[in-house]
Parts: structure tokens; C-alpha cells; sequence
């Protein structure tokens, strides 16, 4: 074959390996974020180019005999740079960081792998000569039929496994154990070591049990973390529960509390009234009688609606935050109202992240009014439309640059603040489906978070 005719094959190869990269990393990292036509157009250029460098590349070494280096140097060399191009390839489609990049492209490696070596069983003990017609027509229906097909078959069970939450939940971890790393990023070595070591005429019965194994550890992994992660946010929901509990007994003893001291003064109230009622002042009646009501419904309806309010947010992770910060304020004499128009069941933004940026949102808010007369804060929370609100609005006393908002070191709380805000920009520089909104309306200050779901 030609040079030409030996990179035209390689790209089309190539193009089946990069199609099954883009499905597997849809599966692993979650689906393409859409950015924008030029975001396309320059994803489709880059996977162009990419596809036509590895196969030139690979044209190259296949001619120049770089893969029949002694110790598979070579064919080492090719394969970490074939996985390094594919970790940019989905760092500029995905938008992921280049470590979980790294990690999913060894991971779809070892399941590219796999499926090489179901597609090998049709070439078991056979070998081609491609200057043979018939022959190059038979390994060319086996590079572009049965090979996509065990592909296919590899992904379709990877589907079926769920493979994909439980790596995304693994991705989520603060800490990811460095043996693993390395665990994965030998896989490599392992193969061709194999290649070495194994001299059987019948190796590819060995070389098909390396990637099986790995699987199975993978899995093994996958399966321990999995659990790990359930027992966490099983604890987490019970700390939420008992700490929900012990605010509901806290609430409910103050409204017992505040019922006792209404019930003592309502005699002498309605003595009062009765009087005014006798002598025919229905105004002043009137009048008494709602400030009697507000009076009641400033002390003891406030709790409870506060606590209606929580029981429609059902994400234990962001309960727990507003038990924490609610309680805080009370006790620091800040009023603050909260709204939840609907059931709060989750988002697809990171518990942790999501924790950290509402956090972050309600300290501002509650720094900016501590101390001062009639402040409040409103915390509105909506889930409808496909898209989940977040929304933080407190009184404003100062100015704010909202050229400088969120920048390193700017704050109007004193010198040594203003870290808080960046730190919220950095993380919703992660996302591209979260869109943050900060606005002044009517001496008030928002700060909006909005997150598409669909």
C-alpha cells in the first residue's frame, strides 16, 4: 500500500476511535456542553485536524519502523501521545479540567481495548496480505464492520452497567487516592509488558484477560466508592434530620413560649377592646384589632411559615447549609425571609460547588447587614422550566463597582475580605449551563444563580 492509501485508512480508523471517545466521554463526564455555534465549529476543526495528525503520524511510524523499537518504546511513545491528543480533544469539547480529561481517556482506553480484542477473535489465527484484493477487502470489512461493532457492544454495556454516574460521583471527590492515578496510567506498560513476557503462539488468549482484570478492579473501585459516597450522604442525612429536629424543637418552644405570654395578655387585650367596643368606636376596635394580629403573626407566624418553607427542600446537602445559616442569623438578630415556590429535589451543578456558592451568597448578604436597622435578607429558591433559581437579596447601605465585583480584592467590608466572591466566580467558571446575575433594584442588592437543567 501507498503512503496515501495508508493514511486514508488510518484516518477513517481514526474517526471510528475518535466517534467512540466522544460517546464514551458523553457517558463518563456527562453530555457536550453547547457554547455557541463558534464552539462547535471550533470543536469540529480541532477533531479534523486531530484525526488527520495520528493518522499521518501513525503512517509515519508504521513506514519508518518507529514500533519495532526493542521494549516497545515506540509503540509506548505513540500510544501515550494518541492519549494525550485525546485528553485535549475533550478538555476544548467538554471544557473539563485536563486531570478528569486525562482519567477519562485511560478509562475509555482500557474500554477501547477490550473491544480491540473482541474484534480480534474474528481474526484469530489468520494473517492478511494486503497486496491480495480479496484479502484487503476482508481486513478492511473487519476495520470498518466488526470492529464498530464490538465498540458498540462495549459501550452499550457500559450503558446498561451505569458505569457513568458512579464515575462522575468518583470525579466529585475532593481527594482522589494517587495509586489509582497511576494505577490507570500504566495501562500502557501493562499491555505491551504483556506482550513481552507472554511468547505463547496463543497470547491473545493473555492479552485479552489484562483489560477483563482491569475491569473488574475498575469496578471493584468504582463499586467501594459508590458505597463510601452513599454512607456519606447517608450520615449527611441523618446530621440534617437531627439538626432539623432539634431547630423544629427550638421553634416549636418558642412558639409555645410566645402562645403562653399572647394567651397571658389576651384578657387584658380584650378588656381593652371591650370598652372601646361599649362606646361605639368601631374605628378604634378595628385598629386594635390588627395590631393584635400582626402583633401575633410577627411572633409566631413568621416560625412557622419559616418551617413550611424548609420542608420543600428536599436536597439534603442544601437543607442542612440553610439550617446552618438560618439558625446563625437568629441568633444574630438578622431577619431573614425565605421562599421555596416549589419542591427542591436537586440539580445537575456539584453538591459541593452548589454549597460553597450559596455559602458564600448568604455570608455577603449577612455581613452587609449585620448590625443595622430594619435589614433583611430574602432567599428565593424556584424549580420550574427546566432551570433552578437561587435567589440572594439583601438591603444595600453602600455603593458597589460592578466593574471590580468579584475581582481579587475588592471588597466594601474592610481590608482582608473580598476573597468570597472571587472564589464564586472561579467555580461558576466551571459550569456552562450556570448563569450568575447581580443587580441593584430598589435599594436592594441580588445576587441571582441560575442553573439550567435540561
Amino acid at each position: 500500500m501507498s503512503f496515501l492509501q495508508i493514511v486514508s485508512t488510518n484516518f477513517l480508523s481514526t474517526a471510528i476511535s475518535i466517534l467512540f471517545l466522544f460517546w464514551m466521554s458523553g457517558i463518563l463526564l456527562g453530555r457536550i456542553p453547547n457554547r455557541g455555534i463558534k464552539h462547535v465549529i471550533t470543536s469540529i476543526l480541532f477533531t479534523l485536524f486531530l484525526t488527520a495528525l495520528l493518522s499521518t503520524v501513525a503512517a509515519v511510524c508504521y513506514r519508518t519502523g518507529i514500533w519495532r523499537l526493542p521494549y516497545s518504546i515506540g509503540k509506548l511513545a505513540w500510544r501515550y501521545f494518541d492519549l494525550i491528543c485525546a485528553a485535549l480533544l475533550l478538555c476544548l469539547v467538554h471544557r473539563a479540567s485536563f486531570r478528569d480529561c486525562c482519567l477519562s481517556v485511560m478509562m475509555i482506553e482500557i474500554l477501547g481495548s477490550y473491544g480491540d480484542l473482541l474484534s480480534n477473535l474474528y481474526l484469530y489465527g489468520r494473517l492478511f496480505d494486503l497486496r491480495v484484493v480479496s484479502e484487503r477487502r476482508e481486513y478492511l470489512f473487519w476495520m470498518f464492520g466488526i470492529r464498530p461493532l464490538c465498540f458498540l457492544l462495549c459501550g452499550l454495556v457500559i450503558v446498561k452497567l451505569g458505569l457513568g454516574k458512579i464515575y462522575r460521583q468518583w470525579l466529585e471527590q475532593e481527594k482522589i487516592h494517587r495509586g489509582t492515578l497511576i494505577f490507570l496510567g500504566l495501562y500502557p506498560v501493562y499491555s505491551e509488558a504483556l506482550d513481552h513476557v507472554v511468547n505463547d503462539p496463543e497470547k491473545s488468549r493473555a492479552y485479552f484477560l489484562l483489560p477483563l482484570v482491569m475491569l473488574l478492579v475498575i469496578h471493584m473501585i468504582f463499586v467501594y466508592v459508590g458505597r463510601d459516597w452513599q454512607q456519606k450522604q447517608y450520615i449527611l442525612a441523618q446530621q440534617t434530620n437531627l439538626r432539623q429536629q432539634t431547630i423544629y424543637i427550638e421553634k416549636m418552644e418558642h412558639i409555645q413560649a410566645e402562645l403562653r405570654r399572647f394567651r397571658h395578655d389576651f384578657k387584658n387585650m380584650m378588656a381593652g377592646m371591650y370598652l372601646q367596643a361599649r362606646e361605639g368606636d368601631l374605628d378604634a376596635v378595628q385598629s386594635f384589632i390588627q395590631e393584635m394580629t400582626e402583633d401575633f403573626d410577627r411572633q409566631v407566624g413568621e416560625q412557622v411559615r419559616l418551617m413550611n418553607q424548609l420542608a420543600n427542600v428536599h436536597m439534603a446537602e442544601i437543607k442542612g447549609l440553610l439550617l446552618e445559616k438560618l439558625a446563625w442569623m437568629q441568633k444574630e438578630e438578622i431577619h431573614c425571609d425565605l421562599e421555596v415556590l416549589h419542591p427542591f429535589e436537586g440539580t445537575r451543578m456539584r453538591s459541593t460547588d452548589l454549597c460553597r456558592c450559596l455559602g458564600i451568597l448568604m455570608d455577603n448578604a449577612a455581613d452587609e447587614v449585620r448590625g443595622k436597622e430594619d435589614a433583611r435578607i430574602h432567599l428565593m429558591i424556584s424549580s420550574q422550566n427546566g432551570c433552578t433559581t437561587f435567589r440572594v437579596k439583601n438591603t444595600l447601605y453602600g455603593k458597589v463597582d460592578f466593574q471590580r465585583l468579584g475581582t481579587a480584592g475588592y471588597t466594601t467590608k474592610g481590608e482582608g475580605r473580598g476573597i468570597g466572591l472571587e472564589s464564586y466566580r472561579k467555580i461558576l467558571g466551571r459550569y456552562d449551563f450556570v448563569f450568575p446575575f447581580t443587580a441593584i433594584q430598589d435599594g436592594y442588592f441580588v445576587q441571582e444563580l441560575l442553573i439550567q437543567e435540561v
